[in-house]
């Protein structure tokens, strides 16, 4: 499903998504911590939010100034194996 924004901007919505991802991380929720990322992960699979606007977003709400290949890295190195792992837990039932 396509992701429609009807009440506020992807900008918005960007620092919204990226504010949550950091409470849940803060507040030690792994489960929506997890969720999240597997979230996002699938947008991008998708093609509903494009790589480059991932990693904008999440330099803007981290003051990180990552490059696109540092963003690859990260994204191949943090958020995938985050992704697959909740994956795997939603397949299982575990969740």
């Amino acid at each position: 499903m396509a992701l429609t924004l009807s009440h506020q901007t992807a900008t918005e919505f960007a620092a919204r998504f990226w504010q949550r991802v950091l409470a849940a991380y803060l507040s030690g929720d792994k489960r929506e911590f997890h969720r999240l990322i597997w979230w996002l992960i699938e947008r991008i699979n998708a093609g509903d939010i494009t790589d480059a606007q991932a990693r904008v977003t999440f330099n803007d709400a981290y003051g990180r100034a990552l490059t696109a290949g540092q963003w690859t890295t990260f994204k191949t190195s943090r958020l995938i194996p985050i992704h697959d792992r909740f994956a795997a837990m939603q397949a299982e039932a575990d969740l």
